[in-house]
């Protein structure tokens, strides 16, 4: 499909990239750099007139933060229906760190201080877009990506609050759990004025969640009779880790990090945030993490550890320790790597180097050394002839001078005529025939003996089994890389399990979950989805009257209850696990081995039947230049000396 835009560019949509509540998002099959959103819904004359006011708000310094309408699309009636931005590659939704599995997954090599380098530069962002005059507004753990080097994105920046000259641009969406208690008493995002003092709100849940391991600041033990969910909690600016709050009603989760381990700016900032109305802003986070990440140690037992050093211990070996807890995983070399340790020896034993075939160059050409020629009882037989026809020519001219008889000069003439058309013409005839016949056997078989040299007919079979042997040795070589996959497919599987079994407790029917009443949670009972376990089964199966806006609230509301999951690794099912991918690995490594040789051996052998018809060949050859040439002169002499017959 081809879309255009307000000054006739042409967009060629290229394949789906993801889908949701408002929009599709597509490549473009014609500028790698970008990608473009379309909307599902005809777009109002108020979203229509906040995009192009966000078109003409473009500058480098908010595209170094955001995904940024760059251009405004026009559908086949002319009517605006989305826009291209930049495309983000090699970022991740940021919720992607929050979890150990997920963090190991995408940044395997990246321990705490990458979260405090992803929150300092999360602050910048926001602190660069208000300079710019933005809002965000709808702030969640959905719409911010990431990189590998801790760079912070926003996507759908067409909820942003953006201000014109004489209007505003509402922010009409949120997610609870990211939303300060004045916007949530609001009842409503629709003409409500966001400030940077709500986005502090959201950042400073957002940057809670990085120092935290994914936690939610408003979310703990209650310690009440009241039933106090996250949402409530916000309302009620029930901080779970308060270290000055009296009479709390909630409580840190066990096994949390403590927040006494920050420094002191961090902790007053956290509880300004949460317990006034004076948030820090964005700037302030900033200069306080900086602050942190100096003071940050790396732990001896790993790289991924590292705490602030004014604790007398790593913490996060402690809860490895006592409670069997892994908020970071290592990266583990796979155990009985004895099966892989003969890798190299093995595949330098199936080396086959590359069959190297001259081209005959050469080409039939006459010879110094063949001498032109004709044979000798030709030169006999024509002489004797020629002799006759020419005495009797002499005689009947001599009679004709003396007799003066017409006749007889008819004789004279007689006799030149049969010599140039009788017997003896006939037969220079069959012998130029011949010659040119024994010089063009000569020259059609040395054309295909050539031919056969230069490509021989089992070469294109030969290249293909060396291509399917080097392919065998290559995926021989991977068995290392291919054992940690399957390592991880065995983690992720154990991993996915237990998380699962967390999820299961939270029902649909017992819990609050936003924009779903009776009606929408009798449509997911009946479609099997009772618990936040089952909601992972929407991203295969599509449910009638469950669109994709109310998937990304189920999705949003299960990510909320999987933040209180802890992982405490079984290490027995672990070790029968590795003992199955080894086993798995053993007899993969086995049949590559047991292929390998066979391919090999026919290898070896076409490479060898190609290289002795090549030196039969060129011996053939040799002797059929010589032939051919010497056909060639004996043909072109002969018709030199026949023209004077």
């Amino acid at each position: 499909m081809t879309l255009k835009g307000l000054h006739s560019e042409q967009y060629i949509l290229g394949r789906e990239l993801g889908r949701g509540g408002e929009g599709t998002v597509y490549e473009l099959q014609n500028d790698s750099s970008r990608v473009l959103k379309r909307y599902n819904e005809l777009l109002t004359a108020t979203q229509v007139n906040k995009l192009k006011l966000m078109v003409s708000m473009r500058s480098p310094g908010i595209e170094a933060y955001a995904a940024w309408p760059e251009a405004l699309v026009v559908d086949d009636k002319d009517n605006i229906c989305g826009f291209v931005m930049k495309k983000l590659t090699g970022f991740v939704p940021l919720h992607m760190i929050f979890s150990p599995l997920d963090r190991k997954n995408k940044f395997p090599d990246k321990g705490y201080n990458f979260l405090v380098h992803v929150a300092r530069n999360l602050a910048t962002a926001f602190h660069k877009l208000h300079d710019a005059g933005l809002v965000v507004g709808d702030v969640n753990e959905g719409n911010i990506l990431i990189s590998s080097a801790g760079l912070v994105s926003f996507i759908d920046c067409d909820s942003f609050q953006v201000k014109g000259t004489d209007s505003i641009y509402f922010c009409e969406v949120g997610v609870p759990r990211y939303t300060p208690p004045e916007l949530l008493s609001a009842q409503t995002f629709e003409n409500v004025v966001r400030t940077i003092n709500t986005d502090s709100f959201s950042l400073a849940i957002l940057i809670f969640q990085l120092l935290f391991l994914g936690r939610h600041p408003f979310a703990g033990k209650n310690k009440s009779a009241q039933d106090i969910d996250e949402e409530t909690a916000i309302r009620l600016h029930e901080f779970a880790y308060s270290l000055s709050a009296k009479k709390k009603k909630l409580s840190p989760p066990n096994d949390s990090f403590n927040i006494s381990n920050l420094n002191d700016d961090l902790i007053s900032y956290f509880h300004k945030a949460f317990e006034t109305d004076d948030r820090p802003l964005p700037g302030s986070w900033v200069k306080a993490l900086d602050a942190f990440i100096l003071e940050l140690v790396i732990c001896s037992e790993s790289n991924l550890h590292s705490y602030p050093a004014k604790l007398k211990e790593c913490p996060w070996c402690y809860f490895k320790r006592t409670r069997g807890i892994m908020f970071f995983l290592d990266d583990t070399v796979l155990k009985a790597n004895a099966v892989l340790n003969d890798i190299e020896h093995f595949v330098n034993g199936f080396k086959v180097d590359k069959l190297e075939l001259n081209k005959w160059s050469g080409s039939v050409q006459d010879n110094d050394h063949v001498t032109q020629k004709v044979d000798r009882g030709w030169y006999k037989q024509l002489y004797t002839q020629v002799g006759i026809a020419v005495v009797c020519c002499l005689a009947f001219i001599g009679v004709s001078i003396i007799s003066h008889n017409y006749i007889l000069c008819l004789g004279g003439i007689s006799s030149v005529l049969w010599i140039k058309y009788g017997t003896l013409a006939k037969k220079i005839k069959a012998e130029r025939d011949s010659l040119r016949n024994t010089y063009a056997h000569y020259a059609t078989l040395l054309e295909k003996m050539i031919q056969e040299y230069n490509m021989p007919p089992g070469l294109d079979m030969y290249n293909k089994a060396l291509g399917k042997l080097n392919q065998l040795v290559n995926n021989f070589r991977q068995l290392p890389d291919e054992g940690e996959k399957m390592k991880k497919l065995m983690e992720e599987r154990i991993y996915n399990d237990y998380l699962a079994g967390y999820l299961r407790q939270f029902d649909i029917q017992s819990h609050e979950i936003a924009s779903f009443g009776p009606a929408k949670k009798t449509i997911l009972l009946s479609a099997g989805i009772r618990n936040a376990s089952d909601i992972s089964l929407l991203h295969s199966r599509k449910i009638p009257g469950i669109g994709p806006k109310n998937m990304q609230v189920l999705i949003s509301w299960q990510r909320q209850m999987s933040s209180g999951f802890v992982y405490i690794p079984d290490t027995g099912k672990l070790s029968t696990g590795l003992l199955q991918v080894v086993s798995d690995l053993e007899a993969l490594k086995l049949k590559l081995e047991h292929s390998i040789r066979i391919e090999y051996q026919s290898v070896t052998y076409m490479k060898q039947n190609i290289t002795n018809r090549s030196l039969v060949l060129e011996r053939q050859i040799n002797d059929l230049i010589a032939h051919t040439t010497q056909a060639k002169s004996s043909m072109l002499a002969f018709d030199k000396f026949s023209r004077f017959i």
